[in-house]
């Protein structure tokens, strides 16, 4: 009888304490697992909206079979693109792609604060941060060397730290998308400028610059689902 008394009463703690920390036991042993997505939200200015060519992610749509929603307006800033982003609760589900940044890349801690708030409220881990593209303005400002240049540079480099493995750094892809027979491309290349080949004026890209942005998304196709 005391050994029975004793066994009941050790089950009685166990099952008081299983009522009380029982939700991160199951949690411990049955990890929640990461929430999935067939949609994939574009979010960003006139480089998403796709000014200049079809937009990246109608060749995204291709490329993954998954469908799409283009969330780019052009001339905004990053705080306007996360203001409509942030708003927009219903698509915080999908697989999203941030964009933003180069109507306002002078102001880096802005931009940096706008990108935390998109990527927060997202509240999953599938998503891909690109990097900021210069343009060929007719000056040297944007060029190598040049004030603007080493802003882009800089900034960039900063949201490779933040975001690692969710960043693109996709000015450098673009660039190394270079045609070496074009004499044009490869002063562009020479100035660390996105080549004429891919854009459609000063900066906007044209459809195979977007589709080239498209190609090197599906790359990370696996980190922008969360895919083992």
């Amino acid at each position: 009888m005391a050994f029975a008394q004793k066994c009941l009463s050790t089950l009685g703690v166990f099952l008081i304490t299983f009522t009380f920390s029982g939700c991160s036991v199951i949690e411990e042993v049955f990890p929640k697992k990461e929430s999935h997505s067939n949609f994939i939200a574009g979010w960003g200015d006139s480089l998403t909206e796709g000014i200049g060519g079809t937009p990246y992610l109608v060749e995204l749509e291709k490329l993954t079979g998954y469908q799409t929603f283009n969330g780019g307006k052009a001339g905004e800033t990053s705080t306007q693109v996360a203001k409509r982003m942030l708003a927009d609760k219903e698509k915080y589900s999908y697989n999203t792609i941030i964009w933003v940044g180069r109507n306002n890349y002078l102001e880096p801690e802005k931009i940096k604060a706008d990108i935390a708030s998109m990527v927060a409220a997202l509240g999953h881990k599938r998503y891909l941060v690109l990097g900021i593209i210069n343009g060929h303005f007719g000056g040297t400002n944007e060029q190598v060397f040049g004030a603007g240049h080493e802003a882009i540079t800089k900034l960039n480099g900063e949201l490779y730290e933040i975001y690692r493995d969710h960043y693109i750094n996709i000015h450098t892809y673009l660039l190394s998308q270079y045609d070496p027979s074009l004499y044009t491309d490869i002063v562009d290349h020479t100035d660390d400028v996105i080549p004429g080949s891919l854009r459609s004026d000063e900066l906007h890209l044209n459809t195979k610059g977007y589709q080239k942005v498209a190609e090197r998304i599906n790359q990370s196709f696996k980190v922008l689902t969360n895919q083992k």
